[in-house]
């Protein structure tokens, strides 16, 4: 994108501080309107959550995440309207400028360069609040220097452990550095009660607070349906029957940790007391249940039914697997599945080939792994195993297969394959998908 690396020279914060001076970016207004979101899984879901809880409360949101399914302005939103095409091209070329002042050796990367395209958009439009989500991490990741005085940490897995750490305790360590000192942490139900307190005991060291989403809190009857998720939320210090009824538009108990996540650490960046404005507080939970986040175990089309998901790691595709179970029979499901190289190939399809019985197996056209490294797992599970060349041919024959057999699909295995296989079944070309 843009002839830019994925990763820029090293680790970039002083390239964004130099940014921002040259640039005469508000760092006081900046680090008051922000919020943080890191997390191996589920940030993009929360980041959305929280925008749609804040606007509830009155107040214009902007906000940025990644990846995009097949726009890049998609990363850039105020409420639900993205960046315009003129003001991303102009923006973009303000950083491309200064990524063309820096010395050779010490120029950015594709990320860099959209979240300081966010800045500047940020800058000009002046929304009351800016939710963030992370790249990468949190202690190197460009937005640590938006100086967030909330954060929320969504869930905790192996992930890019060469930089963050080998070992889960390391990771959260690592995410819990985009908040700044003296701020607060949301820490979502995801995480286990063990390591939550080693994450209190770390970000205490930097005069940081955390706070349990569920903290005086109460979940209960979580039942998910083709139409989503629905639970019931109160109080513990209020009986049960006051509790209220909650529909999400997105399906998984990981979705409702996600979804009650962000109404924590939007009432704690409010500062809103919810049993001081009742009213209030039920449109914050309304607001939960009109949130749309592409991608996420998403229908995507009907008759037949497409269902894509973009989760990429063994634990986000146990959670998925777990909940299509709940609103796809098993022996009514075709899987078209593929993985990107570079992730946990074996331990994905493992996963994937025991909770299935019929699959098309396939690689995307961007950083797809070959079917056969993983073809021998899945057969060990499941007869009925086939292989197409690319996501195009992958989706013709799931499409002839569901209508023929009364099936519906789901395409698993990462965001590539998942963007591909929607973009073949509307009869695109997958391979003119412009991914960072």
């Amino acid at each position: 994108m843009f002839g830019l690396p994925k990763f820029g020279d090293g680790i970039a914060l002083h390239r964004l501080e130099r940014f921002y001076q040259t640039h005469r970016i508000d760092r006081a207004g900046l680090a008051r309107r922000s919020i943080a979101v890191t997390g191996t899984n589920g940030k993009g879901s929360t980041a959305r959550f929280m925008t749609s809880v804040i606007e509830a409360a009155g107040l214009k949101v902007g906000c940025f995440t990644s990846p995009h399914l097949f726009d890049v302005r998609e990363r850039f939103t105020l409420g639900d309207t993205p960046i315009a095409k003129e003001d991303f091209d102009r923006l973009a070329e303000i950083v491309l400028a200064f990524n063309r002042s820096l010395p050779e050796g010490d120029r950015m990367g594709g990320f860099e360069f959209l979240f300081l395209t966010a800045i500047l958009w940020f800058q000009e439009t002046k929304p009351d609040a800016i939710v963030w989500e992370a790249g990468i991490g949190g202690r190197y990741d460009p937005v640590r220097t938006v100086r967030a005085s909330v954060s929320v940490l969504t869930s905790i897995d192996l992930e890019h452990t060469e930089l963050l750490g080998g070992t889960e305790e390391l990771i959260a360590y690592d995410k819990v550095d985009a908040l700044a000192p003296g701020g607060c942490v949301i820490l979502s139900p995801s995480i286990p009660e063990p390591l939550a307190h080693r994450i209190a005991a770390f970000a205490g060291l930097a005069g940081r607070a955390t706070l349990p989403a569920l903290a005086s809190r109460r979940v209960t009857g979580i039942v998910n349906t083709h139409k989503g998720a629905r639970f019931n939320y109160g109080f513990s210090a209020v009986a049960p029957a006051a509790d209220q009824p909650v529909r999400l538009k997105l399906p998984g108990t990981h979705q409702v940790h996600n979804a009650i996540t962000a109404l924590r650490a939007a009432e704690i960046w409010l500062g809103f007391k919810p049993e001081e404005n009742a009213e209030r507080h039920f449109a914050m939970l309304a607001a939960l249940g009109r949130t749309r986040w592409p991608g996420r175990l998403e229908k995507v089309s009907t008759s037949p039914d497409l269902w894509i998901d973009v989760g990429h790691t063994p634990r986000a595709l146990d959670a998925v697997t777990r909940t299509f179970l709940d609103v796809s029979p098993r022996d009514r499901t075709l899987v078209v599945f593929g993985v990107s190289s570079s992730k946990e190939v074996a331990a994905i399809s493992e996963i994937v080939a025991s909770r299935f019985d019929h699959f098309i197996l396939t690689r995307a056209s961007r950083s797809g792994a070959d079917t056969g490294l993983f073809e021998a797992i899945f057969r060990q599970h499941a007869q009925d195993v086939t292989l197409a060349p690319d996501t195009a041919s992958a989706a013709i024959m799931a499409r002839e297969r569901a209508q023929r057999d009364g099936l519906s699909v789901v395409a698993l295995g990462g965001l590539f394959l998942a963007a591909e296989i929607q973009r073949a079944w509307e009869g695109g070309d997958p391979r003119e998908i412009d991914f960072l």
